[in-house]
């Protein structure tokens, strides 16, 4: 029993000197020597204006109010951290570090503001001058690929896992923080605001912790700010050598038009810093699944693969950017200028330029350009300023499509090439997705070699060069009548009345089209189609701006148009002469194309014709009279 009592005032005596010692501490001498180390061993300054608050029982606390934190760059591979803290507060349980352990309890840090500067040794990429030529470009990529390759060659020899005791924490409370990066010249390349990061169940023992957020990136400025909610676990390995995400789902806005979710798991080390993580997202358009890869100093920095059910990419837009707002009052409606037309929108490629990305879709059925495409699949490669989207594959329309589409903006004046070919398209579903249904029906055989240069869409559609080329079989013009135009004319030369119950459209046995674009005007130079009983051929012109187009052709009439009907056959006398047609339309107009055969050219052949016979049978009949008489006849 006496034992019991020993051992009971041991405890008291223990737990009133942990509750007294504090009176006995001198807390500034505690700062100083905090202070000395920081400027010892980092090279740093530590100062405390709001005071310091230390305790021991039930834990050993500390808190700090208005402190402040300087810590410069140990070498020129190092950071250079300017921070402000409103608010620290952090206990220790001391009975666990017996064990191993650190157990910390809840850690409060509020009222943050720290400015980072990146590095030294690892100077930012050239910029680029206003006018670089493609050698130049691609070696300014290979500078930057081999300087990122040193660096993480550097990092990979002096990385190694960290030893040392377990951290356990309730919870880590971090509000109102405020994160300045600058580049290695200070000048402002992002900035972060932290509302609320909660992380729970804290451990090193890579084990569960819960993470709950709201930040918001701000950028530099020149774009739309990021907000973004978090909301997952994450585990930490014991030896602080990576981060595990599991199903950490983030929702951001202010990156595109409309909201975006996505939801992550996998893997992120620290050195050299890389990620690996499974990814699925909501986006404007649809929803994806995949996987995303980023590593800051490999190539390519960001490798993304993507499937999805569905996709309509019209839909992913970019956020708008921010509206610099005026000073001063604005004016009354009435007294406001006109408003002045809309200038041409620069082509937003700047991303491209200093961009490196490896981009793979699956995709069901993918939207472009109003355009549907089912089993597509895509794959884009962007390095030092040109995106080549080396294949876009799938079914378009029920034809196969197959094309490379590459986008030089290494320059102000983008230049484009696009090449490929669409096999046994459906005539009708092409037209009708123009707005022209129900103009024609068959396959079609379709082949593009183009290329074009400008700084808007206005201005590529305006500079576009390159050939189009077209044939195919089976083929049925549904609005108009080729073989009804040349009974009408026949019946007109042969002055009789036109036939009735005539065919409403054009049956095309054999159909070739060739079309040279130069400077955004289409030159039909080639444009040769049968329908029984008619050839034709001939040219035209289309204007891409409009959608407008003309051509003329030229042909012959045979007997086999009396199989549409016997008075459309025509009289022997007027073989060989071409019956033109003039046809003239709107692409994407519903009343397709207005044809007309031109009678009067028609006419004037015939009477040339009948006047050369004429003079014919005279000299023939002269040249007979004379035969005779030289001869005796």
């Amino acid at each position: 029993m006496l034992i019991l009592w020993i051992l009971g005032g041991l405890v008291a005596l223990v737990v009133l000197a942990m509750v007294l010692l504090p009176v006995f501490i001198d807390e500034q001498a505690l700062l100083e020597m905090a202070q000395e180390q920081v400027q010892t061993n980092l090279g740093g300054e530590l100062v405390v204006e709001g005071g310091a608050a230390l305790s021991f029982f039930p834990r050993f606390g500390l808190a700090l109010e208005g402190t402040s934190l300087t810590l410069p760059a140990q070498s020129d591979y190092d950071q250079s951290i300017a921070a402000s803290i409103d608010t620290l507060d952090i206990g220790l349980s001391l009975l666990p570090l017996l064990g191993g352990n650190v157990d910390i309890g809840t850690v409060v840090l509020a009222g943050v503001t720290a400015e980072i500067t990146e590095p030294q040794a690892l100077p930012p990429p050239p910029e680029p001058e206003p006018i670089m030529s493609d050698r130049e470009w691609e070696k300014r990529g290979e500078m930057i690929r081999q300087t990122k390759e040193q660096e993480r060659q550097r990092q990979l020899a002096a990385a190694g896992g960290v030893a040392g005791i377990a951290i356990l924490a309730d919870a880590v409370q971090i509000e109102d923080i405020n994160l300045v990066l600058r580049n290695r010249d200070g000048v402002l390349s992002n900035q972060i605001n932290i509302a609320s990061l909660v992380l729970s169940d804290v451990n090193t023992r890579n084990e569960p912790m819960m993470l709950t957020g709201e930040l918001t990136v701000l950028g530099d400025g020149s774009a739309a700010p990021l907000v973004i909610d978090l909301d997952g676990a994450i585990r930490v390995a014991s030896d602080f050598s990576k981060i595990e995400l599991t199903d950490l789902t983030a929702n951001v806005q202010g990156a595109l038009t409309e909201p975006v979710s996505s939801t992550l798991t996998g893997e992120f080390v620290l050195t050299p810093a890389k990620a690996n993580f499974t990814l699925d997202a909501a986006i404007p358009g649809g929803d994806i699944a995949g996987r995303l890869m980023w590593s800051a100093l490999e190539s390519p920095e960001i490798t993304l693969d993507v499937t999805t059910e569905r996709l309509d990419t019209d839909q992913i837009q970019p956020a708008p950017a921010p509206v610099t707002a005026t000073r001063g009052t604005p004016k009354p409606a009435s007294e406001s200028p006109a408003p002045a037309s809309t200038p041409p929108v620069p082509l937003p490629v700047g991303p491209l330029r200093d961009l490196d990305l490896e981009l793979s879709v699956l995709a069901r059925e993918l939207l472009a350009g109003g355009q549907s495409i089912t089993d597509a699949q895509v794959h884009l490669r962007v390095r030092d300023g040109v995106a080549d989207i080396e294949y876009v594959r799938g079914v378009l329309h029920q034809g196969q499509l197959d094309t490379r589409i590459v986008l030089n903006a290494r320059r102000p004046v983008v230049e484009a090439e696009v090449a490929g070919g669409l096999k046994g398209v459906n005539m009708d579903l092409l037209l009708a997705s123009l707005g022209n249904e129900g103009a024609a029906s068959g396959r079609l055989e379709i082949g593009w070699d183009l290329e074009t240069q400008g700084e808007t869409v206005e201005a590529l559609a305006g500079a576009l060069d390159g050939d189009i080329t077209a044939g195919g079989q089976g083929l049925v013009l549904e609005q108009v009548s080729i073989q009804g135009l040349v009974c009408n004319a026949i019946a007109t030369v042969n002055k009789t009345p036109p036939a009735d119950g005539l065919p409403s459209n054009t049956p095309i046995t054999d159909l070739s089209l060739a079309v040279d674009f130069d400077d955004g005007e289409g030159d039909i130079e080639k444009l040769r189609f049968s329908t029984p009983g008619v050839a034709m051929k001939g040219g035209g012109d289309i204007n891409l701006k409009t959608l407008d187009f003309a051509f003329r052709l030229e042909g012959q009439v045979n007997n086999e148009i009396a199989e549409v009907d016997s008075r459309c056959k025509i009289d022997e006398r007027y073989s060989g002469v071409d019956w033109p047609v003039d046809c003239s339309g709107n692409l994407a107009s519903d009343s397709g194309a207005a044809c007309r055969i031109d009678v009067a050219s028609i006419a004037e052949q015939i009477i040339k014709k009948e006047a050369q016979q004429q003079i014919q049978d005279v000299i023939e009949e002269k040249a007979g009279s004379i035969m005779k008489k030289l001869f005796g006849g």
